[in-house]
């Protein structure tokens, strides 16, 4: 009877830990566009009313916030490409930034991972980034959904801010994505 009542309020406080836990952090989901779209005048996707997503993991200890991103595609040079647009918020003034970008296929599957380094100094105010990546033929059909943090963060006085991965396995099982993401070293 014992065991049972210990196990019943560890269960109980494990669930209230980490819906309260998972409430800190601010996800918002934008619209990035149709599923179905044409690139080079060949239609991808088509028949298809799916529509691609934007998520924004917003940590509140960190000192930058996304207000938005998006992905289009380009051909150019015989190789597809990910066009990528990040508009953010400084809090504090910072030396470098690192911003990821997680794609997930229309099935919530992890496909790979997109890093944007800044090295340069950023004032308080909103700034836009652009990133430009190269794309296999499967990442622009399959792409569904684009999550987008904050990895890094360095100071003028060399300190860092650095995201809590724990935190992004939370909030990526709360939106029924495939909780992986990879080290960005083996990134194209």
């Amino acid at each position: 009877m014992q065991i049972s009542k210990l196990l019943t309020v560890s269960a109980l406080f494990f669930i209230l830990y980490k819906n309260s836990f998972a409430q800190e952090y601010d996800i918002e989901r934008q619209h990035d566009g149709p599923f179905s779209f044409s690139i080079q005048g060949v239609q991808v996707n088509e028949g298809s009313t799916l529509q691609r997503e934007s998520i924004l993991f917003n940590d509140p200890t960190s000192p930058i916030t996304l207000l938005s991103h998006s992905i289009n595609f380009s051909y150019a040079d015989r190789a597809f490409r990910f066009n990528g647009t990040t508009e953010l918020k400084v809090d504090t003034s910072i030396v470098a930034l690192e911003l990821r970008t997680s794609l997930y296929d229309v099935f919530g599957q992890h496909m790979r991972n997109l890093s944007n380094t800044e090295a340069k100094d950023f004032a308080i105010g909103t700034v836009t980034l652009d990133g430009v990546w190269r794309a296999r033929e499967n990442d622009i059909t399959e792409l569904l959904t684009a999550v987008t943090y904050v990895a890094r963060v360095r100071f003028a006085d060399g300190t860092q801010w650095i995201f809590n991965s724990d935190n992004l396995i939370l909030a990526l099982s709360n939106l029924n994505l495939e909780q992986e993401f990879e080290d960005e070293s083996g990134l194209d």
